[in-house]
């Protein structure tokens, strides 16, 4: 059933689309309601206004910030398809825990309106408190959060259905989730997309190594070997700056970022590979990152967040001697407290490399 001519369900309660202008400014207007509540009633507010597109804008987390039309229709088609493909019918309840800026706090709002879903939504933290709603039927998440909430394993046991996406999902996070009791997939996709275009189940004895595509989604690569996206629902094909490896026309295996690539002696590397190896390694957050050199042009440089690990900077440099081949080898590591992450918890390398030029 489809709600956006009709209204949307908020708490268990159904707002018909009449009552919903007065329902947002009554929010808005209120000065106990934290600002990032006042923000989701904004968007409510937009999604229904004249216009058939919103404006986005991307993370920025790898490049300049960049904003683009999208259209409010492709949008909806892509709400439908994912109640689709999960299977979520009317009534049921979709928790908002996302920061409502990035397109994937926005999705959750537009697949309550086109699938008739209960929105239920709580302050998007980097641990979100879901303790206080009983069943939640569908839930989306970044790996940070996901983590996270595995402190409170009792409470993420009640989502029965949890998307994980923004991020790489490190290999010991989808290990800690394989085990849970519920349906849980990692996604991939952005905001030109219209949040995910593929999914990968990473819970229960059958989990997938590859992402596969949603209904109406095809993949090539390009010369770069980077992955291109044609929908049924966009009207123009996206090229990404996403390193495959290409299964077939429906599925991959994600790589790591061309934006994030370094090119130290020659030699080009791709971050996400070391950090892979090195968080399996330590259970540590990290991110690899390319520095000047004056004689390698870039130099691999690897920053640990400190967490409760002992490890000793010569006794990673071991392990990794072990573990990469030289040319991966970082010439630095170094120990932080805490990595930059931007508002959707992603680390922030443009932010960390300022800092560290700094």
């Amino acid at each position: 059933m489809e709600l956006q001519s009709h209204g949307i369900i908020i708490n268990n309660r159904i707002y018909p689309v009449d009552s919903l202008n007065d329902l947002c400014e009554t929010i808005l207007e209120d000065r106990s309601k934290p600002e990032w509540e006042k923000k989701i009633y904004r968007f409510i507010q937009e999604w229904l206004d004249e216009k058939d597109y919103i404006i986005q804008n991307s993370s920025g987390t790898t490049g300049k910030n960049k904003e683009f039309k999208l259209s409010k229709k492709s949008m909806a088609i892509s709400a439908q398809k994912t109640c689709s493909l999960f299977g979520l019918t009317f009534g049921q309840s979709i928790m908002l825990c996302l920061p409502i800026e990035y397109i994937a706090g926005k999705m959750v709002i537009v697949r309550a309106f086109t699938g008739g879903l209960n929105l239920q939504y709580t302050e998007p933290t980097s641990m979100p408190d879901i303790s206080g709603f009983g069943k939640i039927d569908f839930c989306s998440m970044v790996p940070l959060q996901a983590y996270n909430s595995l402190n409170s394993i009792e409470t993420l046991r009640r989502i029965k259905k949890l998307i994980i996406g923004g991020a790489e999902i490190r290999e010991e996070l989808e290990v800690m989730l394989r085990d849970l009791p519920n349906e849980v997939y990692a996604t991939y996709g952005m905001a030109e997309t219209c949040s995910h275009v593929a999914i990968r189940q990473i819970s229960g004895t059958q989990h997938d190594r590859f992402f596969q595509a949603i209904p109406g989604v095809t993949f090539t690569v390009d010369d770069r070997g980077c992955l291109i996206i044609d929908t049924d629902y966009l009207d123009h094909t996206i090229i990404t700056n996403d390193f495959v490896d290409l299964v077939d026309k429906t599925s991959f295996r994600w790589i790591g970022r061309y934006d994030s690539l370094i090119n130290s002696g020659g030699v080009k590397i791709i971050p996400e590979e070391i950090e892979s190896v090195v968080s399996k390694m330590t259970g540590l957050d990290c991110a690899v990152i390319g520095m000047a050199d004056k004689k390698l042009g870039e130099k691999v440089v690897l920053v640990l967040e400190k967490g409760t690990s002992e490890i000793t900077e010569k006794e990673l440099e071991s392990l990794l001697k072990k573990e990469l081949p030289k040319k991966f080898q970082p010439k630095e590591i170094i120990f932080v407290d805490e990595l930059p992450r931007n508002h959707s918890f992603k680390v922030d390398r443009l932010k960390l490399k300022k800092q560290l030029s700094g």
